[in-house]
């Protein structure tokens, strides 16, 4: 009963967008985890930069 609920709503919700709307929302996904990425592995290499900078004083 319940697992019917369930699956004629995600029925719906599944209807109610389009495909250019799914590759949309994908689209900006992937964007936003590639900045935030990209943002932690620059902060990373720039903390290494400074503790090898003050190791080799």
């Amino acid at each position: 009963m319940v697992m019917d609920q369930l699956i004629s709503s995600l029925s719906a919700i599944i209807q109610k967008y389009s495909y250019y709307e799914y590759l949309s929302i994908l689209t900006i996904t992937l964007l936003v985890f590639i900045s935030i990425a990209v943002i932690y592995i620059t902060f990373i290499d720039f903390k290494d930069r400074r503790r090898n900078k003050n190791t080799n004083l």
